[in-house]
C-alpha cells in the first residue's frame, strides 16, 4: 500500500485511518460501512462521516450497475490509496460490467 493519503493534510486522521483499514483487508474483498464499524471503537457515525469524506476526497468510489429491469441497482466501492479520477472510474465502471455480463453468460442456474 502507498503511503500517499497518510500524507493528504486535506483528510483528517479519521479518514486516514478507515482508508487504511480497508486497503488492508484482501483485493477482492467488498466494502461494507456496516462491516468496518464493527472492527473499531468508534461509532457509526464517525465512521459515516470519515466515508463520505473520504468519498468526497476521490479516495472511495461508488459504481451502480443495474441488475435488470425491475430488480434494482447494485452498488460496487473502489477504494485506492490515491484519489480515483473520472478517466479510471469510467474504466473500473466498463470492466466491471463485462464482468458481471461474462459471469452471469457463464452461470449454471
Amino acid at each position: 500500500m502507498n503511503n500517499a493519503f497518510l500524507q493528504d493534510t486535506s483528510l483528517s486522521l479519521q479518514a486516514k485511518g478507515l482508508l487504511a483499514e480497508i486497503l488492508s483487508n484482501k483485493d477482492n474483498w467488498r466494502i461494507y460501512i456496516s462491516e468496518l464499524e464493527k472492527r473499531s471503537t468508534n461509532g457509526r457515525d464517525a465512521h459515516k462521516v470519515a466515508y463520505k469524506e473520504l468519498q468526497k476526497a476521490r479516495y472511495i468510489r461508488v459504481v451502480k450497475i443495474s441488475r435488470g429491469y425491475k430488480k434494482g441497482v447494485e452498488n460496487y466501492v473502489f477504494a485506492q490509496d490515491v484519489p480515483i479520477d473520472d478517466s479510471y472510474l469510467e474504466y473500473l465502471k466498463n470492466y466491471l460490467e463485462k464482468e458481471l455480463s461474462t459471469n452471469s453468460n457463464n452461470s449454471t442456474y
